[in-house]
């Protein structure tokens, strides 16, 4: 399985609420109606645990900074191939389009990371 990873940032003006909001309600459903022309697999959204002691504890234990991003999105393909073909098709392109005009809406793209990987299965179901 190809794994498109993405680290995101909200845009400046929008509250954590905000951005959360815009991200399920609006985001996901536009994901999901558009899964079919992309080859998309599965489509995950992890967000930061709303504990800062629990999230304090983990961070002082390993030395490590504080989270900076708002969440995590996941979307799965079969492989790299079969994704980067989907995105040359009419409908793939034009799906593409409409979820990256989405992205803009409320995702800081210039602050977000985003890269291609591969799992490495260590500890299965």
């Amino acid at each position: 399985m190809l794994k498109l990873i993405m680290c995101v940032k909200r845009r400046p003006e929008l509250t954590r609420e905000e951005f959360d909001r815009h991200w399920i309600e609006r985001h996901a459903p536009l994901v999901r109606a558009h899964r079919a022309p992309l080859g998309i697999k599965r489509y995950v959204q992890t967000v930061p645990l709303d504990n800062r002691a629990a999230q304090a504890a983990i961070q002082a234990g390993r030395g490590a900074e504080a989270v900076d991003f708002d969440g995590c999105g996941e979307l799965w393909w079969d492989d790299l191939e079969t994704h980067l073909a989907a995105r040359k098709t009419p409908e793939g392109a034009a799906a593409l389009r409409l979820l990256i005009e989405d992205e803009r809406r409320f995702v800081d793209l210039g602050q977000s990371q985003l890269w291609y990987g591969t799992e490495r299965l260590v500890i299965p179901k």
